[in-house]
């Protein structure tokens, strides 16, 4: 389901976020489709701390 897959997506994020990852971003932000998985996980980040990059196409922890 949408939601088992969600549960599964959003434990990686957790582990990767934890161990401090970057994301490098498959997708320019601008060409994301409005609720797909892709914005969940990126909305998920930026809701975590994440900033993109200067160049935009990675999503990098923030400075604390």
């Amino acid at each position: 389901t949408k939601a088992e897959q969600w549960a599964a997506n959003k434990k990686f994020l957790d582990r990767a976020i934890k161990r401090g990852e970057s994301f490098n971003l498959a997708t320019p932000l601008a060409d994301m489709r409005k609720n797909s998985f892709y914005e969940e996980e990126v909305n998920y980040l930026l809701e975590k701390g994440y900033k993109l990059n200067e160049a935009g196409t990675m999503l990098i922890p923030g400075v604390e």
